[in-house]
Formats: structure tokens, sequence, C-alpha cells
């Protein structure tokens, strides 16, 4: 408490600096040209955008846009991929071409004494593209391996289904590099038709900034592209992104160790009235000179290395998103925090050092966003791409400024609703699922990673498709939330449904969940549990005390006092010994046996195994057994006993039946009864069970005291010598 504690000091005065004057003006051929002198280095930039990018890719055949920006520096009708590589490189010029969603761009930057060289390349690039056919083979190929990258990258992925959970079937909400399906569906007729609709003079836009002179600058472009005639550009018809609604997805990864969070929603696009006060709203949230996010989860919660919020506004509409990455244990408490400093920018009015702040920081770095030809290039050309006032770029730092807390609050309240968030996260869903429940999240869809198909109107592969691979996507109609699941191996056993496979992992999530979360349950190293049993024998009942001592994965011993005699039998990862009045001496074949399935039945490895993909399920049909129905589940695999798992209603597992061998030599089916779930260091142990062997009750126990992870050595399991 006697720590120095200061406010940091205030903002140094932001300086003076003045927009570079511009000229645009209009070819005879409908093409738009900017002219901005900048005459501080002998360098000009000229960038020339087309306006149409992914959301004029064809219907069904999303990264077209995408191949014909990526092809138009592979080579011309005039000169080779490599030809004009070399001529770039010659005149110490730099090339860059590409797509996005509203526009496909090409841009070059040479010296001054290059420019008409550099300005004729350029038109060479937009009008007479090549598309040969082995590059597009390569830039497909380079695609698909760039895709198979990314869809194992939780950011990209993360990022990706943000976009389709907010855009919905939108074409923004569509991946602008395709997908494996549609790249192969992409021909050259297809890059060639966009081409010839779209590259036409009068859906162009021309900025050459640099030194050179307005009245030059325009000359030159009227030499290059004005011969070039204009033609009709067909209209955009885009369907109305969906109406904002709450949405929680989970892309289930199950070897990630922490989570990609995104968090958003539809709001305004980039010509909006609003856009700039809703920008500094954004940026109080999370974004440069404020960023409430990072403040909360890093500085003050330790829960990331950072958290941000951007608007991501578009010629036909926007979106808001806050993204983050924490560990995985930490994603509810990260997913909650997040969410409420949303409602908190919504419902409070800012302060007013805080507001001041963020206008102070960004009316200071704007002039750091103009420095250069390509910098000033970008603004200007963003501004005519929108439609923007021409004079909104000089006066940015007098409009920012005059934005007030009355209007942030009232942008806030407009565009904000958190009722109404979208929310990704792509992490180990069985860590974090249920607390998300438990915080109030509900409505969670849960899809595994190598399920998703962003062209999928749910989200998922196509039902053929993932039969196919083995896996169906067919969530259960149940009044909680579904957690629907791909089948746990690639080439399930015979006569096992795959739909069945889906649900069956989401019940042992559920029933992990109940028992007390996959953490806790992988945190037990060892557990003693004293207990009364009482034999039910022909001749009458005999009692017991017991005291079981576990040490996981494969040691046991059960040490028993029956009447005055002391019984002692134990498992030592293979070896299998046991103590009478006799002695001490290996326990026969078949008990060793029977003592390794016992091991490998045991509740706690056995739902972790199971959520981790190492055995199979299968979902059985539901049964009914003294009142209340049980979900079935068999869990098997190799080296593993088959068990069936009774779910209850509570999502505990009630029953565990397996069958064992019997004396007669024909299996006989065991049956293992739980109740009375108690609490013990956050795990639910059954404190009463009765066993059944062919119907008939054998034994009854009831735990007097249980230790999770009491201090246990190997030596205490090994046989006397």
């Amino acid at each position: 408490r006697d720590w120095p504690s200061e406010r940091m000091p205030s903002p140094l005065a932001a300086r003076d600096f003045t927009f570079p004057p511009y000229d645009l003006r209009t070819l005879a051929n409908g093409m738009q040209v900017l002219a901005v002198e900048h005459h501080e280095q002998p360098a000009i930039t000229m960038r020339l955008l087309v306006r149409a990018g992914a959301v004029r890719d064809p219907q069904g055949k999303p990264g077209v846009a995408g191949l014909v920006g990526s092809l138009l520096d592979q080579g011309t009708t005039t000169r080779s991929a490599q030809e004009l590589a070399d001529q770039v490189d010659f005149i110490g010029g730099s090339l860059g071409v590409g797509a996005g969603a509203d526009v496909t761009f090409a841009n070059i930057v040479v010296m001054k004494d290059s420019f008409a060289v550099g300005l004729e390349l350029l038109n060479d690039l937009v009008r007479n593209p090549a598309f040969a056919p082995e590059e597009i083979d390569r830039q497909k190929e380079q695609t698909l391996s760039g895709l198979q990258v990314n869809g194992r990258d939780p950011d990209y992925v993360a990022d990706a289904v943000f976009a389709r959970v907010v855009y919905g079937l939108h074409p923004y909400g569509l991946p602008g590099v395709g997908t494996p399906e549609s790249l192969a569906t992409i021909s050259r007729d297809d890059l060639q038709t966009f081409h010839r609709r779209y590259f036409v003079p009068n859906n162009m836009v021309l900025a050459i900034v640099g030194d050179v002179t307005a009245d030059d600058a325009f000359a030159a472009a009227t030499r290059v592209f004005g011969a070039w005639p204009p033609a009709e550009v067909p209209a955009l018809a885009l369907p109305e992104p969906p109406v904002p609604g709450r949405r929680l997805v989970v892309i289930d990864k199950p070897d990630a160790v922490q989570t990609e969070i995104r968090i958003g929603a539809l709001a305004i696009p980039r010509r909006h009235p609003d856009y700039l006060t809703w920008d500094l709203a954004v940026k109080i949230l999370g974004g440069e000179g404020g960023n409430r996010l990072h403040r909360v989860l890093r500085s003050q919660r330790g829960l990331t290395y950072g958290a941000e919020a951007d608007t991501q506004a578009r010629r036909e509409a926007g979106t808001y998103v806050a993204q983050t990455d924490t560990r995985t244990e930490t994603t509810a408490e990260a997913l909650r925090l997040a969410v409420d400093e949303f409602a908190r920018l919504q419902r409070d009015r800012v302060g007013s050092r805080e507001l001041q702040d963020t206008q102070a920081y960004l009316a200071g770095s704007f002039p750091l966003t103009i420095e250069t030809p390509n910098q000033i290039a970008t603004q200007v050309l963003n501004g005519v791409f929108y439609g923007l006032p021409p004079e909104d770029l000089a006066r940015y730092r007098e409009r920012v400024t005059a934005i007030t807390a009355d209007d942030i609050q009232r942008v806030a309240r407009a565009y904000i609703h958190t009722d109404r968030l979208s929310v990704v996260l792509v992490g180990n869903a069985t860590f974090f699922v249920q607390r998300l429940a438990a915080l109030g999240f509900s409505g969670i869809e849960v899809i595994p990673i190598d399920q998703v198909d962003l062209l999928a109107p749910n989200l998922r592969r196509d039902r053929r498709k993932a039969a196919e691979r083995g896996g169906l996507d067919v969530p259960r109609a149940v009044d909680r939330p579904v957690l629907a699941f791909t089948a746990v191996q690639a080439n399930p056993r015979p006569g096992v449904e795959p739909a069945s496979a889906n649900t069956a992992r989401a019940l042992v999530l559920e029933a992990i969940a109940a028992k007390g979360g996959l953490a806790a349950l992988r945190a037990v190293r060892s557990l003693v549990a004293e207990a009364d049993t009482t034999f039910r024998l022909p001749q009458g009942p005999a009692t017991s005390r017991t005291r079981t001592s576990i040490l996981y994965p494969d040691r046991f011993r059960v040490d028993a006092t029956v009447g005055r005699a002391t019984l002692v039998q134990a498992y030592d990862a293979g070896e299998a010994w046991v103590q009478d009045p006799a002695g001490v001496h290996d326990a026969p074949a078949a008990v060793r046996d029977e003592f390794a399935a016992g091991v490998r039945r045991d509740l706690i490895p056995l739902l972790i195994d199971a959520a981790d993909g190492r055995l199979l399920l299968r979902l059985l049909p539901d049964v009914v057994a003294d009142g209340e129905t049980y979900r079935l589940l068999e869990v098997s695999g190799a080296g593993r006993p088959t068990v069936r798992l009774w779910v209850d209603t509570r999502n505990q597992v009630a029953r565990q039946a397996y069958d064992a061998p019997a004396p007669t030599g024909a299996p006989v089916t065991t049956e293992e009864r739980f109740s009375d779930f108690r609490t013990v260091d956050g795990i639910q142990v059954a404190h009463t069970a009765s066993l059944f062997r062919g119907g008939r009750a054998v034994l009854d126990r009831v735990l007097t005291r249980v230790q999770i992870n009491p201090p246990l050595e190997p030596s205490f399991f090994a046989r006397p010598r």
C-alpha cells in the first residue's frame, strides 16, 4: 500500500500536419484516376483497384476472385512470369497483386525514372493475364496446401468460422480463397469470364502517388489506359446478411492447449455516417489508445498475453469482433469477462479521461499513416472506393476530437447487444464446455475441427461425405445444449451406426462433466477408499472391512478384514499376488486376468481414454429400469474389455455392466450399481455400490472414507519377498 502511485503523463500536444492535396479525374472511358504529389522521395507508387472481389464469385465457387488476383503476376499474353519478375527487378521496383472481399488489386512501386515502364507493366498485368493452365494448377496446389495447414491452425479456423457465423451464407462469410471442394470445380474459363466481366476501365480506380506532377500523372494514365474501351458491369445482387442472433459455436480441437476466442456481431458498413464514432467506441473496448479488454484480461487477471477488438467494415456491411486466446482451463472465465466488457461499454457512459486518451492517440498517430506514397495512396483509394467525402482525410483529427461521451454511448447502445453476440471458440472442448454452461452460456454447438465445412448451412460436412469418412453429424433432439461429435475412430466397428458414434462421445463428455470434469479426472493419481462390505453368500451374509488403494494407471491393493483374518489381494503392473492364512503366493492365472480386467474397467481412466479418442464408442438403445430411463453406452478397444455404462438423467454413470468368465466357461453378465454420489476433492464418488452377477446380488459396499491423491509408493503394491 506504500508503493508510489501516479497517473500516466498526459499525451503531448499533437503536431500539425497537412494532408497532401490530391486531384481526382475520370478518363473518357470511365476509369477514375487519382494523383497525389509527394516529392520527398524520388519514387512513385501506382495502385489499381478493380471493384470486384470475392463477393463477385460465381454461386457455389468461392475462390475465383482469389485465383484471378494471385495469377495476375504469373504471366501475361506478352510476358512469362519469369520475364515479369526479371523486368521488375531490373528497374528496382516491387510488385504486388491479390484480391479481397470487395476488390482485386495490382500495385507497383518504381523509381521516378521508371515511371513509364512501371505503368506499362501495370497495364499489361490487368489487361492481358495469360491464366496459363500450368500456373492455374500451381496456384491451386499452393492454395490447397495452405488450406491444409490453416485447417489445423486455431487462429485461422476461429476467424473463418466467426465470419460464417456472423454473415451466414452471405459472400462476406465465405472463404475468399475457396475450399478444396470449390477449387476443384474452378476452371480456366471461370477465371477468364470473371476477368472479362469486371476488369474494365469504368470499374477501376488508379492512384498515382509520388514524385510526379498531377498533370504528368494524368497524361501518362490517359496514354496507357485511355484507349481501353468501357463495358457494362453486371449489377451486384447480394443477399442480406442474417439478422444478428445469439450463437455460440465451439470447434473441438482435442490436441489444443489454449483456446482461440472470437466475440462480435454485425455492425455497419464503412460509409455509414456513424462509422468514425463507432470505430472510436470499439477502440475504447479493445483498440489502440484504449483497450479495456487487454487491461482486464491481461493486466488485471493474467489470462492472456493480449486482447483486442476492431471494426471490420466493408462496402456493403460490417462487423465488430473481439479476439484473444487463453489457457484451455480459463476459457470460460476469459469469455465471461470479455462479454462483461461489451455490456459495460453499452451500459455505462465512458469517462472523459479514457475518451480523451483514446482520441489523443488516434489524432496523434494519424500522421504516421500518411508518411509514404504507398500509405497516402491507400488512404485516398479507400476514401474514393467507399464514396467518402474528400475532406474527411484532411479533417480526420478535428473529426475524432469532436466526438463526445454521449456520442460513444449512443452508438454503443445502437450496435452492441449482448443478447445477440456471436461467439466462436476453438480449443479442447472437453475441458470447458460444461464450465460455459455453469456460467450461463447455453445453446452450445460443438463441431469437431475435422468436420467443419464453411460452405454448409450448419457448418458441418454433408451427411453423405461424412459417412464416407466414417462419421455423421446427427445431433440428438434434447432439451439441453447439443454436443454433437464425429465418430471417435475413422473406421467404426461393423454394425455401429455412425450417428451413434456422434452422440456417444457427446454422452461421454456429459458424464465426465457430471463426474467432476476432465481436468479433475486427469489430476487423480491415487485413491484410497475404506468401506464396509457385505457378501451375500448362500449360507448367509458375511461382513468385511476393506481398504482399497489405487495407484494409477496399473496398481491396486485390497486389504480386507473378515472376522479375525486379514486378506490381501494386489495387482502390480501385470503381476498379481494374494495373502491369506496360508501365506503369500502368486494369484492363479484366471484371478490375475480378472485383476487386470478390473484395472482396465476403472471408470476414471475409462472416461479419460474415451474422451481422448482411444476407445470405440457405441450408443445403444435407452433402457428403463426401476422407473428410471438410462442412456446406454458401450465402450471397447484393443486389449480392453467391453463395458456398458448406464448414464442416468443427472449424467452420472449409475451402472456399469460387463461380461466376465465363469467357472462353467460361458461368460456371465456382471453389473455394478452405484448410488449416493458425494463430492470428494471435486470428484463425484458413489458411496454405495452393489454387485450383481448373472442377475444375483453378490455384495453391497458402503464407503466410509475416501482420499484422493494420498501419498502411495509403488513398493506398497509389490509382492513381499
